[in-house]
């Protein structure tokens, strides 16, 4: 009779089948998986297939608890446990508003830590934080501070770290602890190097807490030095979950420049399209897939330009390039359709019928002949006169906004978001305080055009539709403050947050 008691190591190896008291830490260490899926991405999003490159998707939404960060999360815990740091620890903390966290909430039970609480984001989504709470995490929203730093004393890392200090709890930290990147030179590079049987020539993954691409670059560098790293990071104010803006990759404490050679900036309408076609081509990956598979496009692109995408091939005339699909769509469901525009989607026969229909006001006011919508590009020579380097240059030094005598701009945001950062010469108007004030908007945007600004167009459509029932000449901004901030026109932020902007002219 089989003993039932210990998953044995044939079960394991043959079967993908684990029973007795610690079957699930089993099934969830990956020591005993199988490889993660590696699948060439179809021709029709490969625009080099004609130039020998072969694109791969490493899918680590097939790990069991579905996302990448459960790997250094189990890392993170059993390099603790190895040393005795786990006994009497009762509880784990975290700065988290995604999958760290989550993956750290059920992988603790397993290692005998009762309960997980998170720091999360002021920010961050509904959606995300019912996920969360479906886990069992305990969760405090930090109001985070406008440029986080890990030394301040209201940011979500140092709460967590003070915390973890304290009798029965543990920090894990994610932003320093070398057992997250660890986990992926265990894991990670191995598998990428054994499926491509060593060919591999360009590696590319996104950067959030760059354990992933500071982990595995470091083992492949490690087996082939030639292999090329391609990080890529978020456009400033553009939402894409688990990946970092340059600015927010300060916080970093890993030396993950060292194993990166090239830095490619991504947008957020651009990684919600890209994983939505991933999706629909078969590979149910997340806007941060398709955020990592723009980073490779556009870093192929400039390589073709330069005429280096020779250097790059192998002996038989092929380029390798893999890049890492974090986790699924389906903890971001709402945010596709909040920034990407409705023709992406098929249109709903008969949903008027529908009994559990949830208010759509981006759909009404795309669907409002009355709203005059105008793009940023045709936005800026609008509202400004002067060419784009020289309003940074104004911008920077503090002088005043030279806004055109026959514009007006109206952002509808809340005062954080505005005080975030803002168009230059902007007007701060909360979309609830709007009707209160209109009576003096309408006698100042005689003979203006007012442009009307919030985060995606959303509420500055509504903004617009108000203003417009007022006789105001208004117009919306297509795509908002995303769209404005990822061409990288210039804004008005915080002395704290201020960098100088080096604008090509």
């Amino acid at each position: 009779m089989t003993n039932m008691t210990t998953s044995t190591k044939k079960d394991k190896e043959n079967l993908n089948f684990f029973s007795g008291n610690d079957s699930v830490r089993d099934f969830l260490n990956p020591d005993n998986n199988p490889p993660l899926p590696l699948v060439e991405i179809p021709r029709e999003l490969n625009p080099f297939v004609k130039d020998g490159v072969h694109i791969y998707a490493k899918l680590m939404n097939f790990l069991p608890l579905g996302n990448v960060k459960s790997l250094p999360a189990y890392n993170m815990l059993l390099e603790k446990e190895k040393t005795d740091g786990l006994i009497d620890v009762d509880n784990l903390v975290e700065n988290s508003s995604g999958n760290t966290v989550l993956s750290l909430a059920v992988l603790g039970r397993l290692f005998g830590i009762k309960n997980t609480k998170a720091y999360v984001s002021h920010e961050v989504t509904w959606g995300k934080l019912q996920l969360l709470r479906l886990f069992g995490t305990y969760i405090t929203v930090n109001d985070e501070p406008i440029c986080p730093d890990p030394n301040d004393k209201n940011s979500g890392i140092y709460l967590a770290k003070e915390i973890g200090k304290k009798k029965g709890w543990f920090n894990p930290g994610q932003y320093d602890n070398e057992a997250n990147p660890e986990a992926h030179t265990k894991w990670t590079g191995p598998q990428l190097w054994k499926q491509t049987n060593g060919k591999i020539s360009v590696f590319c993954a996104g950067l959030g807490t760059t354990g992933t691409i500071l982990g595995t670059s470091k083992y492949l560098k490690s087996q082939k030095v030639s292999i090329i790293t391609v990080g890529v990071a978020r456009k400033p104010n553009n939402p894409v979950p688990g990946v970092r803006t340059p600015n927010l990759l300060k916080e970093i404490a890993f030396d993950w420049k060292k194993y990166v050679d090239h830095i490619e900036e991504i947008g957020t309408t651009e990684s919600f399209k890209l994983s939505l076609e991933l999706c629909r081509a078969g590979l149910m990956v997340g806007p941060s897939s398709g955020f990592a598979l723009a980073g490779i496009i556009n870093f192929m692109k400039e390589q073709k330009k330069s005429g280096a995408l020779e250097k790059l091939k192998s002996k038989d005339g092929k380029i390798i390039a893999c890049f890492i699909c974090p986790d699924s769509p389906f903890a971001y469901i709402d945010q596709y359709f909040e920034y990407l525009d409705e023709s992406n989607f098929p249109k709903v026969e008969n949903e008027h019928l529908l009994v559990n229909k949830p208010e759509n006001s981006k759909k009404k006011i795309n669907n409002a002949n009355t709203v005059v919508e105008i793009k940023a590009e045709d936005a800026y020579g609008l509202l400004y006169s002067v060419p784009i380097k020289k309003l940074w240059s104004i911008v920077y030094n503090g002088e005043q906004i030279p806004v055109n005598k026959d514009a007006l701009i109206v952002d509808v945001r809340t005062d954080q978001e505005f005080e975030h950062f803002h168009l230059p010469g902007s007007r701060h108007i909360e979309l609830s305080k709007l009707v209160r004030h209109l009576p003096r908007l309408q006698k100042d945007a005689k003979d203006r055009k007012v442009v009307f600004v919030c985060k995606t167009g959303n509420r500055s459509g509504t903004a617009t539709q108000i203003a417009m029932t007022r006789g105001i000449n208004a117009l919306n901004l297509v795509g908002g403050v995303t769209e404005w901030s990822r061409l990288n026109l210039p804004r008005v932020r915080p002395n704290v947050c201020v960098t100088n902007h080096k604008v090509s002219s």
